[in-house]
């Protein structure tokens, strides 16, 4: 089995657990959730009642901060409300833990660019989720495009 990425999920609501979902159903093969992590101790209450029994043993931290200084991660998804996206992105790529964050980016075009600076300086990956980028579907057709075989 190649290796898979660590993942931490910081955000657990809607969009943290359809990340779960996702990657427990097999779509996302590569990835492992290994921590997770939210401010609101009743997030992480449902969250774990919802996924525990499939995710086994995942840690979940109070914050997005003590996740990665676990060392349990190897990336992260960012998916708390969109104010925080900047600021835990810029944290976790600080740490070198690649991100990848859902969308919008930000909601201040300032905050967007410090982001965007400081992923520039940070040896790490960083991209932002779009919402087809996991489908199954569109994961086949990068690859099959990648691929070179068709042109």
């Amino acid at each position: 089995m190649e290796k898979q990425v660590r993942l931490g999920i910081i955000g657990l609501g809607n969009m943290g657990s359809g990340h779960t979902d996702n990657i427990l159903a097999g779509k996302c093969p590569e990835i492992r959730i290994t921590a997770v992590a939210d401010i609101d101790p009743a997030r992480i209450a449902a969250y774990q009642e919802k996924f525990g029994e499939k995710l086994g043993d995942v840690p979940a931290f109070a914050s997005g901060a003590e996740m990665e200084d676990s060392g349990l991660v190897d990336a992260v998804i960012i998916a708390p409300p969109h104010y925080f996206h900047p600021p835990l992105a810029m944290e976790a790529m600080q740490k070198g833990i690649h991100v990848m964050c859902e969308k919008p980016a930000g909601v201040y075009t300032k905050q967007v660019k410090a982001m965007n600076a400081v992923a520039e300086k940070c040896s790490v990956v960083f991209g932002m989720m779009f919402n087809q980028r996991t489908n199954c579907a569109y994961r086949k057709m990068r690859e099959l495009v990648q691929s070179g075989d068709y042109g």
